[in-house]
């Protein structure tokens, strides 16, 4: 547990997970990723409660939770974090790569959810996106959403909104924007500023009605967005 005193709120994360070899595996992502956050850890929900409520709470701004722990199991180890602290940014570390409980986490509030289990490489995308401040999803839920946005011969629109297109710039940023990359790697990848990256986020954002990255991503996903 890291013995800092307490700042303000930035680049300060709470690794809550019962099994040390997860939490130290988290630790070696952001030291090779984001060596200069700072990083607490909680084995228990009792632990991160009691974390997020004592004295270096005010300087965590992501939780990076397993759902499953001794004291709490599945949706409502969820919601009992949001409920102590309703606007940090939550990634759910989950045992499952089940993309319905991925979806459920989303709709609780998550702004993320990194399989355990699986390719390492994958596991460590997860983190290394939450740890540079982009947003991580299964393949498969990302496959599902992208699937209905990959008519290559069809002109871009807005999925579920029909009276809505977009450029084909827009179109270019969406796709990398459900991969959940941040706007510094789209910015990198289409070569283009931040700034600009950021204008055509921020229209989407309008064209679909939403407030964040995470609601696009579910209205994108939606039944009726087919």
């Amino acid at each position: 547990m890291s013995t800092q005193t307490p700042t303000v709120r930035g680049d300060a994360y709470l690794i809550v997970d019962d099994h040390a070899l997860i939490r130290e595996g988290i630790v070696r992502v952001f030291s090779d990723t984001r060596p200069q956050a700072r990083l607490f850890e909680a084995c228990n929900l009792q632990q991160a409660i009691q974390t997020l409520q004592g004295e270096h709470g005010p300087s965590i701004d992501t939780v990076l939770l397993d759902l499953n722990l001794p004291d709490s199991r599945g949706l409502e180890t969820l919601q009992r974090i949001k409920a102590v602290a309703p606007d940090i940014v939550v990634g759910v570390v989950s045992g499952t790569d089940d993309d319905h409980l991925a979806m459920q986490c989303l709709q609780q509030g998550a702004a993320a959810f990194v399989p355990k289990h699986g390719e390492l490489d994958q596991f460590v995308q997860g983190i290394s996106a939450m740890a540079c401040g982009g947003i991580y999803f299964p393949r498969e839920l990302l496959w599902q959403v992208t699937g209905r946005l990959s008519a290559a011969d069809a002109p871009p629109m807005v999925p579920g909104v029909a009276s809505v297109r977009l450029t084909q710039r827009q179109g270019e940023v969406l796709r990398l924007l459900l991969k959940g990359l941040s706007n510094q790697v789209i910015s990198n990848e289409l070569g283009i500023s931040p700034e600009t990256v950021k204008l055509h986020v921020s229209a989407l954002l309008r064209a679909h009605k939403v407030s964040s990255r995470v609601h696009l991503i579910l209205a994108c996903a939606s039944p009726h967005a087919a």
